[in-house]
């Protein structure tokens, strides 16, 4: 006996309508109107459902069926695995995503240099800086070897750090204080063009004040002052972590 004729016997059996069977599988008249006439097919939970309700065991409403109930619900099994797979595979995409972009917010929160210079959405920027009144330095022991070449010894040689200056991207204030190697420089070139991607600052140019635009003259500044960590952050953007321009 086919699975529509199973069903539409068992409901008499229990004096119950359509609407009423339909009612307590929680599905429209029409669906199981449909399923009686052998129009369409329920889902494995409904005919579970099925199965519990008339006290019968799945093979008895499959009964006589032939291969058909059982294709179909092999095909809903296939395609609620595959719409599994690919719900996964989204999902794994959103967290690398997210987990991609988070690497990123943090190397532009706490100037990752590395980061910074390998993240996609930064783009090169050039800002102008007032540097201090001479290069910092710091005493490291060097191996020194004389010309000939066949004598050396260790001395503390004075070598040039990086300075920390605010380079002002534009004329409304935008900017931050970033860290880079100047070489000498005179109290006459003691301004820098800065050309950076986020931290990483890929390129310098010493120049006079004059030399800078006037519309950024003010923005850079006469005098050098040094970072105040109590009195403004580093990057003065809203969200530091922002890891786009």
């Amino acid at each position: 006996m086919e699975f529509a004729n199973v069903l539409r016997k068992k409901r008499k059996e229990r004096h119950l309508t359509q609407q009423e069977l339909a009612d307590q599988l929680h599905v429209t008249r029409q669906t199981l109107s449909r399923w009686e006439n052998n129009l369409s097919y329920p889902n494995l939970d409904t005919l579970v459902s099925l199965s519990d309700f008339f006290a019968i065991p799945l093979d008895i409403l499959l009964k006589g069926d032939g291969n058909i109930m059982v294709n179909k619900i092999s095909q809903d099994v296939r395609d609620k695995n595959k719409y599994k797979r690919y719900l996964l595979i989204v999902l794994g995409i959103i967290v690398l995503l997210f987990l991609w972009l988070s690497i990123l917010g943090y190397g532009r929160a706490t100037q990752d240099e590395w980061i910074d210079r390998f993240n996609p959405f930064l783009r090169v920027q050039y800002g102008y800086a007032v540097l201090p009144n001479q290069v910092p330095e710091k005493k490291e022991k060097t191996t020194i070897i004389d010309s000939d070449g066949k004598n050396k010894h260790v001395a503390a040689v004075k070598t040039p750090q990086r300075v920390d200056a605010f380079v002002a991207d534009d004329p409304f204030g935008s900017g931050s204080w970033l860290r880079f190697y100047t070489g000498q420089y005179s109290s006459k070139q003691r301004w820098a063009l800065v050309a950076h991607k986020g931290s990483y600052v890929s390129n310098i140019r010493l120049v006079s004040r004059a030399q800078i635009p006037l519309m950024m003259r003010e923005q850079t500044g006469n005098h050098y002052v040094g970072y105040d960590t109590h009195a403004e952050r580093r990057i003065t953007k809203r969200f530091p972590w922002w890891p786009f321009n």
